[in-house]
C-alpha cells in the first residue's frame, strides 16, 4: 500500500517538471524523492530490528528465569533426597547398633558357656540357642542391609557394593541352615556341596549373597514336593574362557518345573504373577530382584527347567581371592588324623552320599556306601573290609539309623556310628548312646570334621579341637587394650581374650582410652565406635594425632553399614569386626596384625 501512494506521487511530479522545468531540475525533484523513499525504508527497518530485539530480551530474560528456578528446585530436590538418605542411613546404624549389641551379649556367652563342662543335653541346648542367635543375626543383616537399604540404593544411579573378607562356605551354609527346619517338615532333602577348588575366604558382598540364595532356596522350597533341593559352587577354570575365573552358584531342585513360554519371561517379573504354575502369585517378583543383584555384583543369571522335572538356576560371579591370613595348621592337624581311615556312608539319596564320597575323598579317607540299612549291614558282615566309622542318616527307607546302630551293636561290632538327622526329627532318647555324635542335616563341614576328629583321636594323638586356646596368645604376643562402653561386651570381650591367653586392659571410653595410651603403650586398641564422652572415632583421630608410637586400631562396633566402615577408615583406624563378634574372625584379626607387628620390628 505504501508503494502505491509513493508512485502516486511521483507521477504529478515527473509530469511538471517534463512541462515546467528543465532537465536539472527535473533531476534534483528526482533525487530528493529517492532520498525520501530510502531514509522511509531504512526507518522502518530500524524499527522492525529495535521491536525484534525487545522481544528477543523479553524471551531470554524469561528462560533465565525459569532456568534459575529449575536450577534451585533441582538443589531443593537433591538436598532432600540426601537429607533423607543421611536420615535413613543414621536410623538404620542405629536399628543396627540396638539390636547386635546384645545378640553380641547372647553369642558371646553361647560361646564362653561351651568352653565348660556341659552334659550331652546342655550342650545341645547351647547349640540350639547359639544357632537360632546366628539365625536372628542372618534375618537381621538381611532386613536391614538387603530389604530395607538395597531397595531403596538400588534406583541410585551408582550403586555401590560392600567389599569385605568373608569365608564363603559359611556364608553358604548358613544361610542354606535357614530352610532346614521348612525342608525337614515337607521331606525334601537339602544338600550343599562346595568344590574343594572353591577358595575358603573371598572379597565380596556376603548380604547380597545370602539374598540370592534366600530368594532362589525360597522359590525352590516353594514349589518342590518331595525329592531334594542341592545348592553347589564351583569355580569355573579360566582356562575356560580365557577370562579370570569366576564361581558359578546352582540351585536345582526336584519341583513342578516351568513350562517354556513362562521361562523365556521369568526374570522380567510382574508382580501378583508367578511364572511356575497359574494364579500363583508374586514369586516372580523375587527372581527380578535375584536379576538386579546379580547385575549389580557383575554377574549373569540363567534358568533351565523342563515342567514336571523340576528347575536349575545358576547365577555367575566375578571371584576375588582374600589375601588375608587364614588359621590352616591346626586343622591340617585335624586332617591328618583322618587320613586312611575307612567309613561307610549309608544315606539312600544319592547326591547326598556323592557329595560325601567327595569330600571324604578329599580329606584322603577311603568312603564306601550304601543306600539302604540293609545293605550296610551286608557290607559289614564281610570279613575282608573292616571299616573305621559307619556315618548313616536316621531316616532311612525300611531300616532307619537308630535301628541300623542297634544292630551293629547287637552284633558285638564296636565300629562308632555317626548320626545324621534333620532338623526336628528326633532319634529316641534311649538310641542316643548308640552314637558317638550327632550331625544336624544340612551338613556343615565343620561340623562333620569336628565329629570326625572327636572319633579318631586316641591318647596317642592329643588334639584339641576347642576353639578357646591359651595358646594362641602364647603364640602370637600382644598388649591389648579394649575400649567399649557396654559392661557385658567388656565382659565377654575380656573373658574371651583371656581364655586365648591374653591379659588385656579395658577402657570405659574413648577419653580414657586416650589417657591410657598416652601413658603405656599398646600393640592392639579394639575400639569401640559408640561410647559416651568421646567415642571411638574421635579418640582415633587424636590417637593418631598425638602419640609417637601408633598401636593397630580395630574398629569393634555394631554399625555395619558400608558408611560406618568408611567412616572407620578414614578417621584412622587399621581394620573392623562387627558385632556380634566371630572368634575367628577376631583370632584372625589378632594373628594377621601380630604377624605384621612382628615383622615390622624384626
Amino acid at each position: 500500500m505504501k508503494r502505491f501512494y509513493i508512485l502516486l506521487f511521483l507521477v504529478p511530479v515527473v509530469a511538471f517538471s517534463l512541462l515546467y522545468f528543465s532537465i536539472w531540475w527535473f533531476l534534483i525533484g528526482l533525487a530528493l524523492v529517492m532520498t525520501f523513499v530510502i531514509y522511509r525504508f531504512i526507518a522502518e527497518r530500524f524499527a522492525t530490528a529495535e521491536t525484534n530485539k525487545e522481544m528477543l530480551e523479553n524471551e531470554l530474560e524469561d528462560l533465565h528465569l525459569r532456568l534459575e528456578k529449575s536450577v534451585i528446585k533441582e538443589q531443593k530436590t537433591n538436598k532432600e533426597v540426601e537429607e533423607a538418605r543421611q536420615i535413613k542411613q543414621a536410623l538404620l546404624s542405629v536399628l543396627s547398633h540396638e539390636i547386635r549389641t546384645p545378640m553380641n551379649g547372647v553369642l558371646g556367652m553361647s560361646l564362653l558357656l561351651a568352653d565348660t563342662t556341659l552334659t550331652k543335653e546342655q550342650q545341645e541346648y547351647n547349640n540350639t540357642i547359639r544357632s537360632c542367635g546366628e539365625s536372628l543375626l542372618t534375618t537381621i543383616n538381611e532386613l536391614l542391609a538387603n530389604d530395607i537399604l538395597f531397595f531403596s540404593k538400588l534406583q541410585q544411579e551408582g550403586n555401590q557394593l560392600e567389599y569385605t573378607d568373608f569365608d564363603l562356605r559359611d556364608a553358604v551354609e548358613e544361610t542354606i541352615g535357614l530352610f532346614a527346619d521348612k525342608t525337614s517338615r515337607l521331606d525334601i532333602e537339602l544338600i550343599c556341596e562346595v568344590d574343594k577348588d572353591v577358595p575358603k575366604q573371598i572379597i565380596g558382598d556376603p548380604n547380597r549373597l545370602r539374598k540370592l540364595l534366600i530368594n532362589l532356596l525360597d522359590n525352590a522350597v516353594k514349589f518342590t514336593v518331595k525329592g531334594e533341593i542341592h545348592v553347589s559352587v564351583i569355580l569355573k577354570p579360566d582356562a575356560e574362557t580365557g577370562y579370570p575365573p569366576v564361581l558359578v552358584f546352582e540351585v536345582r531342585d526336584t519341583g513342578i518345573g516351568i513350562s517354556g513360554e513362562r521361562l523365556k519371561k521369568i526374570f522380567t517379573g510382574i508382580p501378583g504373577k508367578d511364572f511356575r504354575a497359574e494364579g500363583s502369585d508374586v514369586q516372580g517378583l523375587g527372581l527380578v530382584v535375584c536379576r538386579k543383584l546379580v547385575s549389580v555384583m557383575g554377574g549373569t543369571i540363567e534358568a533351565k527347567s523342563q515342567e514336571g522335572r523340576g528347575s536349575i538356576f545358576t547365577f555367575s560371579l566375578p571371584l576375588t581371592p582374600s589375601l588375608k591370613l587364614t588359621r590352616n595348621q591346626e586343622r591340617q592337624l585335624h586332617l591328618n588324623v583322618l587320613e586312611g581311615k575307612t567309613v561307610l556312608i549309608v544315606d539312600d539319596n544319592s547326591t547326598h552320599r556323592t557329595m560325601l564320597m567327595k569330600q571324604f575323598m578329599q580329606w584322603k579317607m577311603n568312603p564306601l556306601q550304601a543306600s539302604s540299612g540293609e545293605q550296610a549291614l551286608h557290607i559289614l558282615k564281610d570279613e575282608k573290609q573292616k571299616f573305621d566309622l559307619v556315618l548313616t542318616d536316621l531316616t532311612l527307607i525300611g531300616m532307619d539309623g537308630s535301628e541300623l546302630a542297634g544292630a551293629i551293636k547287637n552284633g558285638h561290632d564296636d565300629t562308632p556310628v555317626l548320626l545324621m538327622r534333620p532338623t526336628g526329627k528326633e532319634c529316641k532318647e534311649n538310641n542316643i548312646d548308640l552314637f558317638a555324635g550327632v550331625l544336624m542335616k544340612p551338613i556343615r563341614q565343620y561340623a562333620l570334621e569336628e565329629n570326625l576328629v572327636n572319633v579318631f583321636r586316641t591318647k596317642s594323638q592329643p588334639i584339641s579341637i576347642k576353639p578357646l586356646s591359651e595358646h594362641f596368645g602364647a603364640t602370637f604376643p600382644l598388649k591389648i587394650l579394649v575400649a567399649e562402653d557396654n559392661l557385658i561386651n567388656q565382659k565377654i570381650i575380656s573373658k574371651i581374650l583371656s581364655k586365648l591367653g591374653y591379659e588385656a586392659t579395658v577402657a570405659n571410653n574413648g577419653k580414657e582410652a586416650l589417657e591410657i595410651v598416652s601413658n603405656e603403650p599398646f600393640d592392639i586398641i579394639l575400639m569401640d565406635v559408640q561410647m559416651p564422652e568421646m567415642d571411638g572415632l574421635e579418640a582415633t583421630r587424636m590417637i593418631r594425632t598425638c602419640l609417637e608410637v601408633q598401636p593397630v586400631i580395630i574398629a569393634l562396633t555394631a554399625n555395619v553399614m558400608q558408611g560406618d566402615r568408611d567412616a572407620c577408615m578414614q578417621a584412622g583406624m587399621d581394620d573392623y569386626l562387627s558385632k556380634p563378634v566371630e572368634l575367628k574372625e577376631l583370632m584372625a584379626q589378632l594373628e594377621k596384625w601380630a604377624v605384621d607387628i612382628k615383622a615390622k620390628r624384626a
